[in-house]
């Protein structure tokens, strides 16, 4: 009863305090927060042509639950338009929402502009959960506020239930439209949720920008399941379009390319791939960014589990060559749930953000979801120089024995600090911190 007391006496003082200094004095603050039941996922997208500084970023919020004895969860996707102008009162701020008729929605994001005439949210959703297997890649029309479209599905379950995670737009077959690239995994034929049956890497062919029916489904590969990144890199022979998969169920993570000479997806055949490392257990999560500074990108990744790890990869000059190594450096480990319930795991995504965006040439603090272990960290580099991987670790929000989701972060306000978005997912709501200097370290929200 002792050790409960201290915990929870430590999780309010955390919650309650408002300023978390890092090493080099950063600070980040807590600003307030706005109810939203059961957030899971934040995605900030900035608007192309804003009428005011305060409208150049809209923040999209994911919201689901299990489904209970008698009845299954309401899930929605929600959005907080100028997200930017509402700041000076988080409070008061209510979220739009688009659409309830989604199953798990998971990460959402803006359709580029020119992909369609209206302004698009795309919805990949479904889960390993009983009653939320049925997963679908969907479109909604958020062109006019409070007055949304859809959902369209884009995709249909001939083959089965899939769940999908991350929707990304690349022309695959070159004929000028934008496809959507995804990964997804099959509900398991024993239903243990973390069993598997099959994953793929697949691409949603556009058929002209006529998004009312399903778009066909070309599978490249099986083996990613959640989350990736397509990308360009920097190659002896030019820049080169490429896939790097965070594999969770095969545990690895790998990297894909095309070896056609026009840069195609279509012919599985010219689909080359290498396997960067699979020693570190279950891989969640993938980002690109120059973490280090030296003018070169990395990988930033995330295992989750019981013992997750936080871990970097310097790319070397030719991803393609495997004479050539990805450099690791593990910069934290030993991440668990603080609840040792089945399908519990930690950390989850984690992204570099700069806490000025227009002082970005020191390399960048890094921003991790704690998942299942209830907090939120930031990561601070101990030193400028590139070859140094040290960092100083900081939690600036604790949730206790709960889940915190997927974290955004950009300067909404336009005041020059990068804002960041936490859903606490358990405590219904989302918290807003800044990196905007506090007056005082003793300043305490009331």
């Amino acid at each position: 009863m002792a050790g409960t007391l201290v915990g929870m006496f430590q999780v309010r003082f955390l919650c309650f305090l408002a300023v978390c200094r890092l090493g080099h004095g950063a600070t980040l603050q807590r600003l307030g927060s706005f109810s939203a039941k059961s957030p899971a996922f934040s995605t900030l997208y900035e608007e192309a042509r804003p009428a005011t500084p305060g409208d150049r970023y809209s923040l999209i919020v994911s919201t689901f639950s299990g489904p209970t004895l008698f009845s299954s969860s309401v899930d929605s996707v929600q959005l907080v338009r100028s997200v930017g102008a509402k700041l000076g009162n988080i409070g008061a701020i209510t979220p739009e929402v688009v659409t309830k008729d989604v199953t798990w929605p998971n990460e959402i994001s803006i359709v580029p502009d020119g992909v369609f005439n209206e302004k698009m949210l795309a919805i990949p959703d479904g889960f390993l959960v009983p009653f939320k297997t049925n997963g679908a890649v969907k479109l909604v029309d958020i062109s006019t506020p409070g007055s949304s479209q859809g959902p369209y599905v884009l995709t249909d379950h001939s083959s089965g239930d899939w769940f999908y995670h991350r929707v990304e737009w690349h022309d695959m077959d070159g004929d000028g439209d934008q496809d959507i690239v995804t990964c997804r995994a099959r509900e398991p034929v024993v239903p243990v949720i973390f069993g598997r049956e099959d994953e793929e890497l697949v691409w949603l062919e556009n058929p002209g920008g006529n998004f009312r029916h399903t778009w066909t489904s070309h599978v490249l590969t099986h083996g990613p399941d959640v989350y990736f990144r397509f990308t360009r890199m920097a190659t002896p022979d030019g820049m080169k379009e490429c896939i790097f998969t965070a594999q969770f169920f095969t545990e690895s993570i790998s990297v894909y390319w095309t070896s056609d000479s026009s840069g195609l997806f279509t012919d599985t055949k010219q689909l080359q791939s290498r396997v960067i490392d699979a020693s570190i257990g279950r891989v969640f999560e993938v980002d690109v960014a120059d973490l280090n500074g030296d003018g070169r990108p990395d990988l930033l990744v995330t295992t989750n589990g019981n013992n997750g790890t936080l871990l970097a990869y310097e790319i070397p000059d030719d991803f393609r060559q495997t004479t050539l190594a990805f450099v690791k450096h593990t910069i934290a480990v030993g991440f668990s749930p603080r609840s040792k319930s089945i399908g519990k795991g930690a950390p989850g995504s984690a992204i570099a953000v700069h806490p000025q965006p227009a002082k970005n040439t020191s390399k960048p603090v890094i921003l991790l979801s704690g998942d299942d272990d209830g907090r939120a960290y930031v990561f601070e580099a101990a030193s400028q120089d590139p070859a140094a991987w040290a960092y100083n670790k900081q939690v600036f929000f604790d949730a206790g024995d709960a889940t915190v989701g997927e974290l955004s972060a950009a300067d909404v306000d336009n005041d020059g600090y990068t804002d960041v978005f936490v859903p606490s997912f358990n405590g219904n709501e989302v918290i807003v911190y800044s990196f905007r200097p506090a007056l005082s370290d003793q300043n305490i929200l009331g």
